[in-house]
């Protein structure tokens, strides 16, 4: 429990800029306005995007020749910048599979491109100067000297060249026309940019005609007070993630959301006021006119999701959110999916705002440690902006800690995040292809397989097993339980062998399965945990990861700084205040007894109505995390080629009495998935129960005719 608590990352709260920020979520909660919610056609999202786009032609005057760059908006630079690997790795293995040439070249990352945000992508030291641990195969943090000789000889064509905006205004005229080359050989170029940039007059004229291909922002566009990260990309590239079954492929937690957004136009407005005014037209219309800002967010954010949300009939001039239920012209929608399991008591809550400031800033972080270690037996914490980035702590702290060991042994069927690191644990390969090389030493085990303790055991005798990373429920992968036999000789075989155990419980933790986290129903004692989701309070952004003394005692022989980098680059005050304000509230009230009880409440209701439906396979009730399994195979939707879960969840909405918002698991599209806010009461268990079976009794015509409304409305060809 001694862990060093740094400086917090924003200081009080006198502060004007974190003051500034609790009164535009005053505001915020006062006027109804969505923060995580996806069918949200958001303005503030497509100011932002429009902001970024412009920011871009501003710093580099040439691209104002080409169409404005679209926007991935990202929770930090690091998952900003592991987007746009991502992005160009995506677009150079396109390249290569029309020529059949060879690989991608090595990732050139000139070292200034590497703020505080950006050290995830260099070489970790290992200990006791065994080298360096690459968690990013072919991405190399160069010199000055090395980066120039990489662009003309190393990397001739088909690589990736990372660097700072200001490296441009450093360096000479020859480093520029040598990214000129590299384009020309088929290299894609990365900027990274910091809002000093916009203001320094010389930097504008050294990249007034050079155009990159893909530009990065990290959170000093919000002056650190809010987590946000951004890429922006040429249209020519981007658009091939916005395409049909691709909209989902680079999405991250907590985005997009409307804190950050608003707080960036907010801060570049206070920090380039006259770039801002010559914007400020265009930024009214976004706000005032529902055309404008359907245009501007299908152009510069996403196209699929403003069709999606034409079609669930949430393209409204009106739309808000209070507690448990979105608001939508004169609809009133209970919300059943709250963030994919972040709503603790749904929507803006009423006092939030009074609550963060009553809660002290002093030893907050102190007391956090005090009341996660009666919670969970782990002492130690660092912090994150999203599930991804924990878990990518998660598997950095551990590998760097059992080192000469490097193998990660995954249970299929989690999903532990989209950035680059973090597909390590997400086993599927949609999510994986032309992305490649990834972190190499990963074995896969079905938990589910019939010989999934022989696969086990086997891959921990053969291997130098670091890490067993597991979901207790696997909630994109059906919400299925790992089986109770195979933890235990999970525990066993640690006892064994010595490798640690990472329990990513960020859609099971802050008790959406009852008890604070899952693990302590198992008996499993992970040695890391990631908790995020609830953590946010659907509000602010954060996310914990929790580990054991055992590694932080190997970090310090490792003489590791990773731990004191994590808490400095994103020890948010907001985000500590948030999770300590739900901690001290859920300790004077008995959340697990409630969220037992309505998990019961649905248990006992869904089963008796769904027990003679056809369709339903099976209900799985963990808590409030829940996922009813259909079979649509031989449904007349499904026979003449259309989604038949995506109707369901589309009449759902439309019910006459009660309208509800559900989901499905990503890996089991037929599987529903529905996470209540915690403080669901029992009126609305009853009449979501009821909606729901009458909706999964809704005869194949009628689903038909609703889906054929929602695609006349979208404009999407039949």
């Amino acid at each position: 429990m001694s862990d060093p608590i740094p400086a917090n990352k924003a200081c009080d709260s006198d502060a004007p800029q974190t003051d500034a920020l609790l009164q535009m979520l005053e505001e915020m909660i006062r006027e109804g306005t969505p923060n995580l919610l996806r069918l949200y056609r958001n303005p503030w999202v497509a100011q932002a995007c429009l902001v970024l786009a412009e920011l871009v032609r501003h710093l580099f005057s040439e691209t104002v020749h080409l169409p404005r760059f679209p926007s991935f908006l990202a929770n930090s630079g690091e998952e900003a910048l592991s987007g746009a690997l991502k992005l160009a790795r995506f677009t150079i293995h396109k390249r290569l599979s029309q020529t059949s040439t060879r690989p991608p070249a090595a990732v050139a990352l000139h070292h200034q491109a590497a703020p505080p945000a950006f050290a995830h992508f260099k070489p970790a030291d290992a200990p006791h100067n065994a080298g360096s641990i690459h968690f990013l195969p072919e991405v190399y943090t160069l010199s000055d000297r090395e980066f120039s000789m990489a662009l003309r000889k190393q990397i001739p064509e088909h690589g990736i060249a990372v660097l700072s905006a200001a490296t441009l205004l450093a360096d000479s005229q020859k480093l520029t026309q040598d990214l000129r080359t590299f384009q020309q050989n088929d290299g894609l170029v990365v900027i990274t940019v910091r809002l000093s940039d916009m203001k320094t007059p010389e930097l504008l004229q050294k990249t007034a005609d050079f155009v990159p291909d893909i530009v990065v922002c990290d959170d000093s566009m919000t002056d650190g007070i809010v987590p946000f990260g951004a890429f922006t990309a040429q249209p020519r590239y981007y658009s091939a993630w916005t395409k049909k079954k691709m909209s989902t492929f680079h999405s991250t937690t907590y985005q997009p959301n409307t804190i950050s957004t608003r707080y960036l136009v907010n801060c570049v407005s206070r920090q380039l006021p006259e770039f801002s005014q010559r914007l400020q037209q265009k930024l009214t219309a976004i706000l005032s006119n529902p055309k404008t800002c359907r245009q501007v967010f299908s152009d510069l954010f996403s196209p699929s999701l403003s069709k999606t949300i034409t079609a669930a009939g949430f393209d409204q001039d009106s739309v808000s959110v209070a507690g448990h239920f979105v608001n939508v012209g004169s609809r009133r929608l209970f919300d059943g999916i709250g963030g994919v399991a972040c709503s603790l008591r749904g929507h803006n809550p009423q006092f939030w705002v009074e609550e963060i400031r009553r809660t002290p800033v002093s030893h907050d972080r102190l007391e956090i440690q005090e009341h996660l270690f009666s919670l969970t037996g782990l002492p130690h914490h660092v912090p994150a902006v999203s599930g991804g980035a924990a878990v990518e702590s998660a598997l950095k702290l551990a590998i760097i800690a059992l080192q000469p060991r490097t193998h990660i042994l995954v249970l299929k069927g989690g999903f532990a995040g989209k950035t680059l690191l973090a597909l390590a644990g997400t086993e599927r390969p949609f999510y994986r292809n032309g992305l490649d090389p990834l972190y190499p030493h990963v074995i896969y085990v079905d938990p589910f397989a019939e010989d999934a303790v022989l696969q086990l055991e086997n891959a921990v005798r053969f291997n130098p097993i670091a890490i067993v990373q597991l979901e207790l429920i696997q909630g994109v992968g059906g919400v299925r339980a790992v089986p109770q036999s195979l933890l235990n000789r999970i525990r066993q075989l640690r006892d064994l062998h010595g490798f640690v155990v990472f329990a990513d419980e960020i859609q099971t933790g802050m008790f959406r399965t009852g008890p604070f986290v899952r693990s302590s129903a198992t008996q499993l004692d992970p040695d890391l945990m990631t908790i995020g989701k609830g953590t946010s309070d659907m509000m602010f952004p954060f996310a914990l990861t929790l580990y054991s003394d055992r590694i932080a005692s190997l970090l310090q022989k490792a003489n590791c700084p990773l731990p004191d980098q994590l808490r400095r680059t994103y020890g948010y005050e907001t985000g500590y205040r948030c999770l300590l304000n739900t901690l001290s509230r859920c300790r004077h009230s008995p959340v697990e007894k409630q969220v037992l009880y309505a998990g019961d409440q649905y248990h006992k209701t869904l089963t008796k109505l769904l027990a003679s439906n056809p369709l339903v396979k099976d209900i799985r009730i963990f808590g409030l995390l829940i996922g009813i399994q259909l079979d649509l195979r031989n449904t007349l939707p499904a026979r003449i080629g259309l989604n038949a879960a995506q109707l369901i969840l589309l009449q759902m909405m439309h019910h006459s009495d009660f309208p509800v918002l559900m989901g499905y698991c990503q890996y089991e599209p037929e599987t529903l998935k529905f996470t209540p806010p915690l403080t669901v009461r029992t009126d609305e268990i009853a009449s979501s129960c009821a909606a729901i079976a009458e909706t999964l009794h809704t005869s194949p015509l009628t689903l038909i005719r609703t889906g054929l409304r929602a695609l006349i409305r979208s404009g999407i060809p039949g």
